[in-house]
């Protein structure tokens, strides 16, 4: 009975044929490139993983598949006796300033793991014995006469990987790079394209000075190329200018300037935001809007948006006199960071607030209470920066999630046994967290808190996440108004204050281009709208800047 052939052949073969009876031999035609040949399964496997040597490399076969392949065919067993008894592999380094490789020994020949598969020279070595007057000489076996053909050095080839593997770890280890960058398309490129090299003696890749240099330069130019469909959006659909501030690790404001269109945002220059102790004027932020403006053409331009402060508002104002077809508009998602501050500044809220930043604080600042918390809750207490966008909803989110968890930490045996062993003061505060987190009144308002500001946290996530138009903002900040009146778990007055917060906002914030966006925007398109007053005043007025509306 003829044994079964590799799955190979019936996988990767249009059509095969054994040779003869009981034969592991077989005619194969390739499905990839049409190559037809008689072999065993060993030179197909070759010939598909692209070792060269004994089979021509498969040119046609598709990157997904030839993957499958190395991963599935190159780490077969090595045939018995393929490797000699003495075999020695040195992980390490010989001379890493001559850029010596590791190297395999076999027996008493030595192969560098940098040699191709296809490499069959053979070298003759003279070797004159010590204390013997006689000279010997002695072939070093090829590559695959060393390792037992094929099998030997399919096996040889993933060696040299694992050795390969060593030095990116101990790379990546040692310059602290993100163990994600592993997972990114350039750094499988990248080490692709290093493999594809080959042996090279005397090559470890870019020279500092040249990557310093030359080589960003010649990314730039490669990157500003490749940019060109996006500035051809600007004529085609239309920008908007975007200022962001921000402050490096050495605390000097700088200002980014970004251009943005449907088909990706664009980032043109940072400026420094004036010197250290001095005030950034509207005229300054003005100068570098309007370079940006001229540079990307004022016919191309719909908005400039900047943050609230009010030296933006006045740069607003000089910028609509000097090109009334360019709207000013503050920044969405910085009004609405700011309406979250002013509902978190009223007293019955700031209360609560107040309480539930004690008990993050308590609970982090104790290593042991912490640990006994941790035991109960896999998940942390929250307590984000003040610049963090919606850092109130966060942290009374948060808490509250994790209410049932809080209170089995301050019951347990573990809490009391640490409150017993403080001192007199330290027990007090633990006792105050203790009724605090047991108190049903305190968790009542922080969901009450958490209900009411909700449609405002739905809103600010909406404006703050990529892809997020212009057109959605009025229908949403509409529906979130609806939503605080019909707020069933605060009481009028309650929800009369924070109403009276966001009507002034959001008065604020509206500009009649978000009316008129809001009327564009086809997934909202209702008659209805075109009866609202305000919306059609928006657009009276944005007719009477640009005639295109």
């Amino acid at each position: 009975m003829a044994p079964p052939l590799h799955e190979a052949f019936s996988k990767h073969c249009v059509a095969y044929e054994r040779v003869k009876d009981k034969s592991n031999v077989c005619r194969w035609h390739c499905k990839y490139c049409g190559r037809i040949q008689t072999s065993s399964v060993t030179r197909l496997l070759i010939h598909l993983c692209k070792l060269g040597g004994e089979c021509a490399p498969c040119n046609k076969i598709p990157d997904n598949i030839y993957e499958e392949c190395r991963r599935n065919y190159l780490p077969l067993k090595r045939r018995k006796g393929s490797f000699a008894e003495n075999e020695v592999v040195s992980p390490d380094c010989v001379n890493s300033e001559r850029g010596n490789c590791p190297s395999i020994s076999i027996g008493s020949a030595s192969v560098a793991p940098t040699m191709s598969s296809s490499e069959h020279d053979e070298v003759d070595v003279s070797k004159k014995a010590k204390g013997m007057g006689t000279s010997t000489s002695s072939r070093q076996p090829t590559l695959a006469q060393a390792t037992g053909g094929v099998s030997g050095t399919i096996t040889f080839l993933r060696e040299r990987q694992r050795l390969a593997e060593i030095e990116i770890a101990r790379t990546v280890i040692e310059c602290n790079l993100s163990f994600n960058v592993l997972r990114l398309d350039r750094w499988k490129c990248m080490v692709k394209a290093i493999a594809n090299v080959g042996p090279c003696e005397g090559w470890y890749g870019v020279p500092y000075n040249d990557m310093r240099t030359k080589k960003l330069d010649e990314e730039k130019e490669r990157i500003d190329k490749s940019l060109e469909p996006v500035r051809a959006g600007w004529v085609k659909y239309g920008c908007s200018i975007l200022s962001d501030g921000w402050s490096d690790r050495k605390k000097r404001g700088i200002t980014n300037i970004l251009v943005s269109c449907p088909l990706g945002t664009y980032f043109l220059r940072a400026v420094y935001a004036g010197v250290k102790g001095k005030k950034v004027t509207d005229s300054f932020i003005y100068s570098h809007i309007r370079r940006a403006i001229l540079q990307v053409g004022p016919q191309n331009v719909i908005q400039v948006v900047t943050d609230n402060a009010s030296n933006c508002a006045s740069m607003g104002r000089k910028l609509e006199e000097e090109f009334p077809s360019i709207v000013w508009s503050p920044c969405a998602s910085h009004c609405l960071d700011l309406l979250m501050e002013d509902i978190g500044k009223l007293e019955w809220i700031k209360s609560i607030i107040s309480e539930a930043t004690s008990i993050v604080d308590f609970i982090n600042s104790k290593v042991r209470v912490l640990a006994i918390f941790r035991s109960y809750s896999d998940k942390e207490l929250r307590k984000p920066s003040k610049t963090r966008f919606a850092a109130m909803w966060i942290l009374l989110d948060r808490l509250y999630e994790v209410q049932n968890k809080l209170q089995k930490t301050v019951v347990s045996e573990e809490f009391k046994e640490w409150m017993d062993g403080e001192p007199i003061a330290q027990q007090q505060e633990a006792k105050s967290i203790q009724r605090l987190c047991l108190r049903e009144s305190f968790w009542k308002n922080d969901y009450g808190i958490i209900a009411a500001i909700l449609p405002l946290y739905k809103v600010l996530r909406m404006t703050d996440m990529e892809g997020a138009t212009i057109g959605v903002l009025y229908h949403f900040m509409k529906e979130a108004i609806e939503e605080i009146k019909n707020d069933i778990l605060n009481s009028t007055p309650k929800r009369d204050d924070i109403l009276y917060s966001v009507e002034k906002r959001w008065k604020w914030m509206k500009r009649p281009i978000h009316g008129v966006a809001s009327l564009l925007h086809p997934a909202f398109k209702e008659a209805s709208l075109f009866m609202d007053t305000t919306l059609l005043e928006d657009k009276r007025y944005l007719s009477s800047k640009n005639s295109i509306l």
